[in-house]
């Protein structure tokens, strides 16, 4: 009767320190890795949030461009977005946009349309637009210039 009391208090030991150990090792302990790339008497630096500003998107309207591309009048439609995380380049950008659609039109006049069938004749006229456009409000806090429509005709 003693012996089976000393297994059952023994077993419960095992038991609840292997569930301690456990917890310890799966929970509570860093990383080896962490702990690794540290030197000694250096401190883990505090994680850092990526708070960044909401993006804020001003829709231009859509710039339509024609052409005599292979003895064939020809179309192009355009619909881009302009994106930006600061307040004063969304009100400089709502401001100015009949300036920016006419610097757009006479950049999009310039391109073949074979260039613009392509995607890195894309990407070139994104990047044209975005470097345009930050010229033309005098920020440089235009993140992007997306494609919302692009129809060749």
């Amino acid at each position: 009767m003693k012996i089976k009391l000393i297994m059952i208090i023994v077993v419960s030991l095992l038991v609840v320190g292997g569930g301690g150990a456990s917890a310890y090792f799966f929970v509570l302990k860093d990383s080896p890795a962490e702990d690794a790339s540290l030197a000694e008497g250096e401190e883990a630096p505090a994680p850092r949030p990526e708070e960044l500003p909401p993006a804020l998107y001003h829709n231009l309207p859509p710039l339509v461009v024609s052409a005599n591309y292979e003895g064939r009048l020809r179309y192009l439609q355009v619909k881009l977005s302009v994106m930006t995380r600061d307040e004063d380049t969304l009100d400089r950008l709502f401001d100015n946009t009949p300036l920016i659609q006419d610097s757009l039109i006479m950049l999009l006049g310039n391109y073949e349309f074979a260039e613009l069938e392509t995607t890195n004749g894309k990407e070139q006229l994104r990047q044209q637009a975005q470097a345009k456009i930050s010229d033309l409000i005098h920020s440089s806090k235009v993140e992007s210039v997306l494609f919302t429509g692009f129809v060749i005709q």
